[in-house]
């Protein structure tokens, strides 16, 4: 516990907070507790205050030149938030530090310090939870008063290495998560896949059901035993190369890629849904089994069903789009007859910085399918050397662009990126000399395009 006091005397923000507080009971709890303990940096302060938790907020908001945000005038929470360090207060009246520790979701965060006497409170054993590493829930209905503790467990699960004891898996099928609000949701299932090794715990949490129950749009896949293990297989093979075991040439790449907050999550989750829409496609055709358009179907199932269950942002939910409508093209140019370099550069510019977690799915999903992935491997080869012979090269500019176009009477419209394209691409392969001959180029596919619409 020394360190939890001596964190207490030297920190200067907890100096501030007990010089507005003088006259008051002030804790410091929960989840900043454990970290101290952990011997971890807290990345923001939990406080239990006598009084009103919402009134003291304010006050600390006014002190401090924070931002105040209202997080429950039922439970009397509010958040202040000083240069991008958030302060959490809850208010406890005239009772005692202990009955909030009861309610709290698991032991290892109902631990509490007095800032004033260092009273160190600990009614239902966090500390000791803490050190043998187990996730305990404090009391029988904890987790069903508040159905998100469930997701949190499993995000806890997942970044402390613990153990979840049997009083969590007793409440988990009472919960309701239907009542929990989507972008809290989407938060913790966010946090549980940015973790590094989740695989096991995905598995936990689909034998209690819970992706059933958060995704009704997948059910059809969920109770589909084949292709469901498949997805789970795909998003195990995801994690697998993540740590590393996909083309070390790519390493600069993948610190990059995954450096952007949410990425890995992102991909995981396109990974474990990139058949979404192969129940509704099945065709048996004669004597063979097909899914035609699964994969710009299942597109927009994502979308759809990112946006009502998750909630997460336009960009998240446009990435998880577009590597799931993508996730058959590199299977599809890997055995193509011919692999051109046109296809090869329409890939990575299509994908944008996405070409990574691309071929990340495509590679997990043929090894899910029996191990198919030598074709793949050929084919990523090819791509990624023409890939960095283009990077080496000088940037060369299109010679002609959209204001060339207007001059030769065109009107923009989408058939511009189409004539640009085409243009540039005959460009990069050597076959236009001039601005001139790529101008009469433009001319004929403008005529083409005008008598296909």
């Amino acid at each position: 516990m020394q360190g939890l006091k001596e964190f207490i005397l030297q920190d200067a923000y907890i100096k501030k907070i007990q010089h507005c507080g003088a006259g008051l009971r002030i804790f410091l709890v929960g989840g900043t507790v454990r970290d101290i303990l952990l011997g971890l940096n807290p990345t923001d302060y939990d406080f239990a205050v006598s009084g009103s938790g919402v009134s003291f907020a304010r006050r600390i908001a006014q002190k401090l030149k924070g931002a105040f945000v209202l997080l429950s005038s039922k439970d009397d929470e509010a958040r202040v938030v000083v240069n991008g360090v958030i302060f959490d207060f809850i208010g406890i009246g005239d009772g005692y530090i202990e009955d909030d520790l009861l309610r709290r979701d698991f032991t290892i965060n109902a631990m509490a310090i007095d800032l004033k006497t260092h009273k160190f409170f600990d009614p239902c054993k966090g500390f000791k939870d803490l050190k043998r590493g187990i996730l305990r829930v404090p009391g029988p209905r904890n987790l069903i008063d508040d159905p998100l503790r469930v997701l949190r467990g499993f995000r806890f699960s997942v970044e402390l290495g613990f153990r979840l004891d049997k009083t969590f898996y007793k409440q988990v099928p009472e919960v309701n998560l239907s009542d929990v609000a989507p972008e809290r949701i989407g938060f913790e299932i966010v946090k549980i896949m940015s973790a590094a090794k989740t695989f096991d715990t995905i598995l936990k949490m689909n034998q209690l059901g819970i992706f059933r129950k958060l995704f009704p749009e997948a059910r059809k896949l969920i109770d589909d035993f084949e292709l469901w293990d498949h997805s789970l297989n795909t998003y195990q093979a995801i994690e697998f190369l993540m740590s590393g075991g996909f083309f070390t040439e790519l390493k600069p790449q993948f610190s990059e890629y995954f450096s952007k907050p949410r990425k890995k999550a992102l991909v995981k989750l396109a990974g474990l849904f990139h058949d979404v829409a192969k129940p509704d496609t099945f065709l048996l055709k004669d004597g063979e089994i097909h899914f035609y358009g699964h994969d710009s179907i299942g597109a927009r199932v994502v979308e759809e069903m990112l946006n009502r269950r998750l909630r997460l942002s336009r960009d998240d939910i446009a990435t998880v789009k577009r590597l799931v409508k993508e996730h058959m093209r590199l299977h599809l140019l890997a055995t193509a007859p011919e692999l051109t370099d046109r296809a090869i550069r329409r890939f990575f510019r299509d994908l944008g910085e996405d070409w990574l977690g691309a071929m990340m799915i495509a590679w997990a999903d043929g090894y899910a399918t029996g191990g198919r992935i030598k074709h793949l491997k050929e084919a990523f080869t090819r791509m990624i050397e023409l890939k960095k012979a283009d990077e080496a090269k000088p940037k060369i500019k299109p010679l002609v662009n959209g204001y060339d176009l207007i001059d030769l009477g065109m009107t923009p419209g989408p058939k511009f990126k189409i004539i640009l394209q085409e243009l540039f691409d005959l460009q990069l392969e050597g076959k236009l000399e001039s601005k001139e001959q790529a101008l009469k180029i433009a001319i004929k596919l403008n005529e083409e395009i005008s008598k296909e619409t």
